[in-house]
C-alpha cells in the first residue's frame, strides 16, 4: 500500500500561526503535525509514502530531513516529497500531483489530522472497493464532513451541508489497486466539471452516484483529532497531554 499525505495547504484558518509557517509544521504536543502524520503512516508499514508539500515547500523539506535524522522509524520510511506549486487550489490537485508516483493501492490522508496509533490496525487490512473511513461517535457540527450510507453500508452522499446523515468522515480514504484507474478517471472528470477548488472528498461523492459507490470502514471508539483552528489546536494539545491518548 502507498500512503499519500496531503501537506500543501496554507492553513489560513489558523490565523497568525501560519502566516510564515505551513500548516504541516504547526506544533501539537511538541511535535509538528507532519511528525504525527508520518508516525501514523509508519505504523502501517507502507511500501511507499508520498508527501505532497506546497506552501513554504522549502520549510517542509527542511523539517522532513530533520525529523528523519532524529527518528529511526521515520528514517526507514520509503518516502518521496513532491511539490504542488498550485497549492492554493483544492487538495485534489495535491493528490493528482502525486499520481505519477503511486504504484499500488493507496491511502490518502490530510496532514492536519492526528490519529491514535491503534487506528492503523483498522486501516491496513485490504479493501475490495474504494473505502472511506468513518465514525459514529462524534457530534457533528457545521464544518464536519457528514456521510449518509445505504443499507449495504455504501456511501449515498458526503458533504458538510448534509441534513440527513448517519456518520462522519474522518479524513482518510483507501483505493485498492484494481480501482486506482477508476478513481483517477473520476478525479479527472471532476476537475473539468467541478473546477480546481474541489477536495478529495468530492470524488467519494461523485462515485456515490455510480456503480462504484464507496464502502465505509468504522473507527468509532478510537478517537482522532483535527487541527484546523486555534481552538482545535488547543484541544489537541490537551488530548495529547492526557495519559489516555496513546
Amino acid at each position: 500500500m502507498n500512503v499519500v499525505l496531503l501537506a500543501a495547504g496554507l492553513g489560513s484558518r489558523l490565523g497568525t500561526l501560519t502566516r510564515d509557517l505551513p500548516k504541516a509544521l504547526i506544533a501539537v504536543g511538541g511535535k509538528p503535525l507532519l511528525f504525527h502524520a508520518l508516525s501514523f503512516a509508519a505504523g502501517m508499514h507502507p511500501a511507499r509514502v508520498i508527501v505532497v508539500g506546497g506552501f513554504c515547500f522549502s520549510q517542509v523539506k527542511e523539517a522532513l530531513d530533520k525529523l528523519r535524522a532524529e527518528d529511526s522509524a521515520l528514517a526507514s520510511l520509503p518516502l518521496h516529497l513532491v511539490d504542488n506549486a498550485q497549492f492554493r487550489d483544492g487538495n485534489l490537485v495535491s493528490l493528482l500531483t502525486a499520481r505519477s508516483l503511486i504504484d499500488d493501492g493507496f491511502l490518502v490522508m490530510n496532514v492536519d489530522h492526528i490519529y491514535r496509533p491503534s487506528i492503523a490496525e483498522i486501516v491496513v487490512p485490504d479493501v475490495d472497493r474504494i473505502t472511506a473511513f468513518i465514525d459514529t461517535d462524534r457530534t457533528l457540527g457545521n464544518d464536519d464532513m457528514k456521510v449518509e450510507r445505504n443499507a449495504q453500508g455504501r456511501i449515498v452522499a458526503i458533504a458538510k451541508t448534509l441534513t440527513t446523515f448517519d456518520c462522519g468522515y474522518v479524513g482518510m480514504s483507501r483505493v485498492p489497486r484494481a480501482l486506482v484507474g477508476r478513481y483517477f478517471a473520476e478525479a479527472d472528470r471532476a476537475l473539468i466539471e467541478d473546477g480546481r477548488a474541489i477536495h478529495v472528498e468530492r470524488i467519494l461523492g461523485r462515485l456515490a452516484t455510480t456503480e462504484s459507490a464507496p464502502g465505509c470502514r468504522d473507527i468509532s471508539g478510537h478517537g482522532w483529532l483535527e487541527v484546523d483552528t486555534p481552538d482545535e489546536r488547543q484541544a489537541a494539545e490537551a488530548a495529547l497531554a492526557s495519559n489516555r491518548w496513546a
